[in-house]
């Protein structure tokens, strides 16, 4: 659970000044804080200065999801996830933290950075965002980062993004593609990169979409990380229901791919503004790969499938 605090104002000369905190709902190791923004809107579009998500991120698109609360494609490691898979055991730079495929793999952490997001132009839009070092949580060291070099960490993120929203004749169209690049201090491995691209095609009862990501060196030297999703969903009156399937092919050796392939049938009810009872069923197969351990501490691992029945709600006010 998250709370979030904002504010904003506009000025006499037309401008929007906001700023946004989230704060986590129980005490977690990055800390009790997490998002921290401030930002500026106007004509020119937007700025943001703080502690949030790159702009691959935050203008991806990825398929249509019947449930906010359970996901096939996850657009953060928040939602609800019921699998047991040692994907968990991956944790270099934030991923699968909670075992589950997403398109939008981490580089660097929800770290301090700055962003330009630009107006929209005839449904264009585009957006670049630039982090100096990858440590989160670091507003208060006397400037907007650490002047150090961690082992292993990916500082001078540069981000690039661009997203369209319109229609043709009577189909809505939403799609996107970003990348980011970074800078390994650790000067034996290589610079970690990370693509993302997504479309959802809108045909008013029916949304059907899909995403692909690519991590580079997220795991080694020349060890990446591919993911893709299909999904589609159908809404009548305060029902929504939506079917998805993701892959996610994990090279944790030169010569090992675990494999994750998760389905997921969904429905949600809006039981008034801002409250969803949800529902899902969701089947996993993992495919190990071999006979021995994928992470620090973790024991040889049999392949693993597993069928979760899961009921939830999301509020918000």
């Amino acid at each position: 659970m998250e709370i979030w605090f904002t504010g904003e104002t506009k000025l006499n000369n037309g401008l929007t000044v906001g700023a946004l905190v989230e704060l986590e709902g129980q005490t977690v190791a990055g800390g009790q804080i997490d998002d921290t923004i401030m930002y500026i809107k106007g004509n020119f579009g937007e700025l943001q200065v703080g502690d949030t998500d790159d702009v691959r991120i935050q203008k991806s698109v990825t398929g249509p999801e019947a449930s906010e609360v359970f996901q096939v494609d996850h657009r953060t490691y928040e939602t609800l996830s019921f699998s047991n898979n040692p994907l968990t055991q991956l944790t270099s730079y934030g991923n699968n933290v909670a075992g589950v495929n997403t398109t939008l793999e981490m580089v660097e952490a929800a770290s301090s950075k700055l962003i330009y997001l630009s107006p929209s132009f005839g449904g264009f839009s585009f957006g670049v965002s630039y982090a100096p070092d990858a440590t989160a949580d670091r507003q208060n060291n006397g400037g907007l980062t650490e002047a150090d070099n961690d082992a292993g960490q990916n500082s001078e993120a540069l981000s690039i993004a661009a997203s369209y929203e319109g229609k043709w004749q009577n189909t809505g169209i939403l799609a996107s593609v970003g990348f980011t690049d970074s800078n390994n201090e650790d000067t034996t491995m290589d610079d970690v990169r990370a693509w993302q691209a997504g479309l959802n095609l809108d045909f008013g009862a029916f949304v059907v979409g899909g995403s692909y990501g690519r991590l580079e060196n997220g795991l080694g030297n020349d060890l990446d990380v591919d993911t893709y999703a299909i999904s589609g969903t159908y809404k009548t009156g305060r029902y929504k229901v939506g079917l998805g399937w993701s892959h996610g092919n994990y090279e944790v050796t030169s010569t090992r791919e675990p494999e994750l392939d998760t389905l997921l049938l969904s429905a949600s009810y809006a039981m008034g503004p801002g409250v969803t009872l949800d529902a899902a069923i969701q089947h996993d197969r993992y495919d190990n790969d071999g006979t021995g351990a994928i992470g620090v501490g973790l024991g040889a691992t049999d392949d693993y499938d597993s069928t979760a029945i899961m009921v939830g709600s999301m509020i918000s006010f």
